[in-house]
C-alpha cells in the first residue's frame, strides 16, 4: 500500500492579491477552501469582476467533498454565486458568513446547501476529514482558520487574520486552540502573507473609534466616513462617534446597507431606534447633526463617496467645513485614483482625513511578529505562504526561517503550481491550468478573454463608434456627437435611431460637470456605458461601443 500524498491546488490569491481559493487533496479526496473574487486589472475595459477558473478540476480527477470558507469578504466568497451552481457542493461557514453568502446566492435564485462550521474546538467529518473553524480576528466578523484532520496530520489554513489584543466583540483569536493543534501535529502551515512586508504588530481595531470620534466633534459641517462595507466592527465605531456627537446617521451605498441588515438580523450591530435617516432625508438635518456612513473608499466612481465628490449624489452636497474621513487602506493599484478623488472633495471646499494623518484605520492582516507568532504556535512541520504578491510569500518564507523553520521544509507555489507532501518531504508537484474568468457584473456573462468577448460582441451585435468633440475650457460640446454603426443591422441602427442617439448622448452630457468631462478617461467611460444601456433598452442588443473624446 502506498503513502498518503497530500496536494495543493492554489486556483487563486497565491501570488496575487483577491480570487483566492484553494483545494486540499490527500490522495484523491479533496475539499475546496475560499472562493472569491477579484477586481480587474487597468485597460480591463468592461470587465466587473474576476473569479477562479475551475476548468482543471475535472481534469484532477479529485471527489471534492465541500466548499469551506474562512470568512465573508468578497476577496473570498465573491466568487461562490457563480461557480456554486457548478460546483454543486455543500457550503461551510460561520454565522455571519453565511448570511452573506445567503444574501448573495438570493440575488441568482440558488439556494445552495449552507451548513455550519463549528469554532468551539469540536471537529465534523467531510469526506475521510475531520474539520473545524478556529477562531481568528480580522475585519470583519466570524473569521476562522480552517483545520483539515488528515491522516498525515493537520493542516491549518490561517485565512486572513491578525492577533487583536481587544477585539470590539470580545472574541479573541483562539491561541490555546492553536497551540493544542501544535501538540497533536501540524504537517502544513499555509498562512496569510498579506503584511509580512511590515515589522512588529498592528494595533487594536478598539484604537480606530476614539480618533474617529475625535474628529467628528472638531467637525463643524457634516461628516462622511467611507469604509469597507463589510467591516461592521469599524460601522458600530462610527454609528457610536456619531451618537456620543449628537449626530443622526445615514447610509449612502447598497451594499452597506445590506450588510448592516445582516448584521443587525444577527443582532451583530447594535443601533439605537432613532440614530438612523434615510439618506433621502438628510438635507432636512442640519449640517453639524449629520454623519453619513459612504461605500466608495476606493475611488469606484459609481460608488456613494465618488458621486458625492463629483456633486452627483442627489440630496448631498459638500461644502466649506465639511470632512470626509476615509477609514480604510488603498488596495494596491487604486493609489491613482483615490487620489483623484481627493482632489475633487477639496474642490468641493470640504477636508480629509485619512490614515496617514490619524488612527482612523488598521489593518485586519498580521505583520510579521504576528506571523512569527502563528507558526510558534502551531510549529508545522512544512511552511506554504499563501495570500499575497510574490514578494509577500518570499517575505513570509523568511519570516519562517528566522523562527526556526528549515529552508527545504518551506515553499513557494503561486497559482497553477501544485504542491505535494508526502513521508519523503515537500516539493513542487506538476502544473494546471488557473486561469481567471472575466464576469459582466451585471448580467453575469462569463468573458473568456478580451479576444473572444471582443468577437462575440462583433458577431452577435456589432460595434457603433462615437466621436466626441468638446471645448475644454468651456466644458461643452462644440458638435454633436457623431456615431457610426458597423455590424448592426440596418433596420436596428437606421439614420433616424442614430441621430436620436446622438441627440440623447448630447443631452446627457450637458449634464455632466466639467470636472469630469475634463477627465478624457472618465468621459469615456461615461459615453460607452452610456450607449450601451440605451442601446439595451431601445435595440435590446449590447454592441460594441468604441468612444472617442476630443478636448480643444
Amino acid at each position: 500500500m502506498t503513502d498518503p500524498v497530500l496536494r495543493c491546488f492554489p486556483f487563486g490569491g497565491v501570488g496575487e492579491f483577491g480570487k483566492n481559493m484553494m483545494v486540499y487533496a490527500v490522495d484523491d479526496d479533496a475539499v475546496i477552501v475560499d472562493c472569491g473574487m477579484g477586481f480587474p486589472e487597468p485597460g480591463q475595459h468592461g470587465v466587473d469582476i474576476v473569479v477562479p477558473d475551475i476548468a482543471a478540476l475535472d481534469e484532477l480527477g479529485l471527489k471534492i467533498h465541500a466548499l469551506i470558507l474562512t470568512h465573508g469578504h468578497e476577496d473570498h466568497i465573491g466568487g461562490v454565486p457563480i461557480l456554486l451552481p457548478r460546483l454543486k457542493l455543500p457550503v461551510y461557514g460561520t454565522e455571519v458568513t453565511l448570511a452573506l453568502v445567503r444574501s448573495k446566492l438570493s440575488e441568482t435564485n440558488y439556494k445552495g446547501d449552507l451548513r455550519a462550521l463549528p469554532e468551539d474546538g469540536t471537529t465534523i467529518p467531510i469526506g475521510p476529514f475531520q474539520v473545524e473553524g478556529v477562531p481568528v480576528t480580522h475585519s470583519i466578523m466570524d473569521a476562522v482558520s480552517v483545520a483539515i484532520h488528515t491522516v498525515l496530520g493537520v493542516v491549518i489554513h490561517t485565512g486572513d487574520f491578525k492577533f487583536d489584543p481587544a477585539p470590539i466583540d470580545g472574541r479573541a483569536t483562539a491561541l490555546h486552540r492553536f497551540a493544542q493543534l501544535g501538540d497533536q501535529g501540524v504537517v502544513l502551515l499555509a498562512s496569510d502573507s498579506t503584511n509580512a512586508t511590515r515589522a512588529g504588530s498592528g494595533p487594536s481595531e478598539r484604537i480606530v473609534g476614539p480618533a474617529i470620534r475625535q474628529a467628528v466633534s472638531q467637525c463643524k459641517g457634516k461628516v462622511v466616513v467611507t469604509t469597507f462595507a463589510s467591516n461592521m466592527f469599524r460601522i458600530q465605531q462610527i454609528v457610536d462617534a456619531a451618537i456620543a456627537c449628537g449626530r443622526r446617521v445615514s447610509v449612502a451605498g447598497r451594499s452597506l446597507e445590506r450588510n448592516m441588515s445582516i448584521a443587525q438580523d444577527l443582532k451583530r450591530l447594535n443601533i439605537p431606534a432613532g440614530t438612523f435617516v434615510d439618506i433621502k432625508q438628510s438635507q432636512h438635518v442640519p449640517d453639524h447633526e449629520l454623519l453619513i456612513i459612504a461605500t466608495g473608499s476606493q475611488g469606484e466612481s459609481r460608488a456613494a463617496v465618488g458621486r458625492i465628490a463629483h456633486g452627483r449624489f442627489t440630496g448631498v452636497q459638500l461644502g466649506q467645513g465639511d470632512l470626509v474621513i476615509f477609514s480604510s487602506s488603498n488596495i494596491p493599484g487604486n493609489e491613482r485614483v483615490i487620489a483623484g478623488l481627493y482632489n475633487h472633495i477639496y474642490r468641493r471646499g470640504a477636508r480629509i482625513l485619512h490614515a496617514g494623518q490619524a488612527s482612523v484605520h488598521v489593518s485586519g492582516h498580521a505583520q510579521a511578529h504576528e506571523l512569527k507568532m502563528m507558526i510558534q504556535l502551531t510549529r508545522p512541520k512544512y511552511f506554504y505562504p499563501v495570500h499575497g504578491e510574490f514578494r509577500n510569500l518570499m517575505e513570509h518564507r523568511d519570516l519562517a526561517v528566522a523562527t526556526g523553520v528549515a529552508l527545504e521544509r518551506t515553499i513557494i507555489a503561486e497559482n497553477g503550481h501544485s504542491v505535494e507532501l508526502d513521508s519523503a518531504g515537500i516539493r513542487p508537484g506538476p502544473g494546471f491550468h488557473a486561469g481567471a474568468i472575466f464576469v459582466d457584473g451585471d448580467s453575469r456573462d462569463e468573458i473568456d478573454g478580451f479576444v473572444l468577448r471582443d468577437r462575440r460582441f462583433l458577431a452577435e451585435d456589432g460595434m457603433i463608434s462615437a466621436t466626441v468633440i468638446f471645448s475644454q475650457h468651456e466644458g461643452t460640446l462644440l458638435s454633436p456627437p457623431e456615431l457610426e454603426a458597423r455590424g448592426v443591422l440596418h433596420e436596428d441602427v437606421s439614420e433616424d435611431v442614430l441621430t436620436d442617439a446622438s441627440h440623447d448622448l448630447a443631452g446627457f452630457l450637458g449634464g455632466l460637470d466639467h470636472e469630469l468631462l475634463a477627465d478624457l478617461d472618465a468621459t469615456k467611460e461615461e459615453v460607452r456605458l452610456f450607449l450601451r444601456r440605451w442601446c439595451k433598452r431601445r435595440l435590446g442588443r449590447r454592441p460594441m461601443v468604441l468612444p472617442m473624446v476630443v478636448a480643444i
